[in-house]
Formats: C-alpha cells, sequence, structure tokens
C-alpha cells in the first residue's frame, strides 16, 4: 500500500489526479459490489430459511411461482435474484412481506418488532372499538326501552313511572357509560 502510495505521489499532478480519481472508482465499486453481495446473501438465506420453515420443497415452491426448481436453486445459492415482481410473489407465497423477506433480520426479530405485534396491536384496537360500538348500540336500546315504558304508563295507564325504573335504566346506563370510558382510556393507550 506504501509503495503503491509513493508511486503516485511521483507521478505528475494532473496524472496524480486521474489515478487516485481511478482509485476512488474502484474502491467504491468494490465497496458497492460487497454490499450488493451482503443484500443478495440476506435474501437467499432469507428465501431458503421461509421456505424450510414453510415446509416447501424447491420444486413445490418453483411449482406455485411458475418458475423451475433451477430458479429457486439459484435465488438461495445467491446466484441469480428474483425480480420485484417475482420476488413480491415469493413473500405472498411464503407468507412474509417483501422487507421481511430482502432484510438482513433474522426474521423471527423482524416479526416480533413490527409485523405480529403490530397485527396484533391493530386487532386488539378493532375489538375495543367493536366492544365500544356495541356498548353504545345497549345504551340506545335501554334508552329506547325506557321512553316506550314512560309513553306506555303515562300514555296507555295515566300514570307516572315508578321510580325503581327510571333508577334502574340510569343505574344500567351509568355502568355501560364508564365501562366505555374505561374502553376509550384503553383505545387511547394504543
Amino acid at each position: 500500500m506504501k509503495s503503491l502510495i509513493k508511486k503516485i505521489s511521483m507521478l505528475p499532478k494532473w496524472k496524480h489526479r486521474k489515478t487516485m480519481l481511478v482509485l476512488s472508482f474502484l474502491m467504491v465499486s468494490l465497496y458497492d459490489m460487497n454490499e450488493r453481495e451482503v443484500r443478495s446473501m440476506a435474501l437467499n438465506d432469507n428465501i431458503k430459511k421461509i421456505r424450510e420453515e414453510k415446509k416447501y420443497t424447491q420444486q413445490q415452491l418453483a411449482d406455485k411461482l411458475y418458475v423451475s426448481r433451477q430458479t429457486i436453486c439459484r435465488w438461495e445459492n445467491g446466484s441469480r435474484c428474483p425480480d420485484l415482481i417475482t420476488a413480491k410473489k415469493l413473500a405472498m407465497e411464503l407468507g412474509v412481506t417483501l422487507d421481511e423477506l430482502i432484510s438482513d433480520e433474522d426474521i423471527t426479530d423482524i416479526q416480533s418488532k413490527y409485523g405480529i405485534w403490530k397485527f396484533d396491536r391493530v386487532k386488539e384496537r378493532e375489538k375495543i372499538q367493536m366492544m365500544q360500538k356495541r356498548i353504545l348500540d345497549f345504551i340506545e336500546i335501554i334508552g329506547g326501552i325506557f321512553l316506550a315504558i314512560s309513553l306506555l304508563l303515562r300514555v296507555q295507564f295515566d300514570m307516572k313511572v315508578p321510580a325503581w325504573i327510571t333508577i334502574i335504566c340510569i343505574l344500567i346506563v351509568t355502568v355501560a357509560f364508564l365501562f366505555n370510558f374505561v374502553l376509550a382510556k384503553k383505545l387511547e393507550g394504543k
């Protein structure tokens, strides 16, 4: 390395710059090739790992993607990479996202960090929202029943609504509102 630097420093200025530029370009190219190899390595390792987890043979996966078994083999050994559309189909067939397929992180780490956890959070949020809707529907029904009883007693029997009916309806609606309030607070935390 030192001898190379010494030889370059002996060159005239313009050749010195040109040589340095060529060497810089070469270093960047080598770095880029190395990065591509790492990315490709992550992709081929992930394809093989996920395929084996799903208990697919190379031939079964190839049949599902309408490619040859040799193509799958090339993807797994890193000599070739699937094009974008095929990679998307591959990810869908293997039941992972495209990010998980090409990531150099461990698949289980990604799923626990983003995928499954996020999916569970969304499901939990939808469940809470559904419960809130049911509670509000329940409150509407109780209000409707109370209104029907009130009208029936006032109009048909010309009497006041007994206090115990009013108290029971108020208690039921209050408990439902409190439960809805607790769910709303829980939903804010999600």
